[in-house]
């Protein structure tokens, strides 16, 4: 509460968005008059900050972000192979968060990062880690050489795969069960994308 007293009156809109987000309705139940009675302030107030829901919508996942990118660098820092493992973090953020996550990475949005443009121009703070991490293994010849991006995107595909098929249940297990499937999916790609051994035979 505290907290919440400390925050701006945007950002307190902007928190409370995203709290309505992760209740049971979604996206759907995040609406200017929700927003603004959770918040504590009018519904005229929420317009002075945001011209609209879509515009709230958009600046509540740009906000988001961050603690994506959080979640990333924990997992690289706990993992040994930072652009793979490191993908826990993607993982644990679609767990902990799963109604953000399918309106982040799953809808039809006008204001989504595609590839290749705006991913390749480094606009997203997620891929953007997994970006320079793939460019790191394959400068240190544990990935053989091949176009970055391309490979930073089957990994993101290959991850996101699985956890649109787990929360859509269409893997039934335990989460920690489930995360040690991902893992070891995670681990299956790597070693095919992994540089060969020299044969000096």
């Amino acid at each position: 509460m505290n907290q919440q007293k400390s925050l701006s009156t945007r950002e307190k809109l902007l928190a409370v968005a995203l709290e309505l987000m992760e209740g049971p309705d979604g996206v759907d139940g995040v609406t200017m008059r929700a927003v603004a009675s959770a918040a504590g302030v009018t519904t005229m107030a929420t317009y002075k900050h945001f011209q609209n829901r879509d515009a709230l919508l958009r600046a509540a996942t740009a906000a988001e972000y961050p603690r994506i990118a959080g979640y990333f660098a924990r997992a690289n820092a706990r993992t040994e192979v930072p652009g793979m493992r490191g993908m826990l973090g993607y993982l644990d953020y679609a767990l902990d968060h799963p109604q953000i996550f399918r309106y982040m990475f799953s809808s039809h949005r006008p204001d989504v990062f595609v590839f290749p443009g705006d991913l390749n121009e480094g606009k997203s703070p997620t891929f953007n880690i997994l970006l320079g991490n793939v460019a790191e293994l394959m400068e240190r010849q544990i990935l053989r050489t091949d176009d970055v991006a391309e490979t930073a995107l089957s990994i993101w595909a290959h991850a996101h795969g699985l956890i649109t098929l787990y929360l859509s249940g269409r893997i039934a297990a335990p989460r920690a069960t489930f995360e040690k499937l991902y893992m070891r999916s995670l681990d299956r790609l790597a070693r095919g994308l992994a540089k060969p051994a020299i044969d000096n035979c």
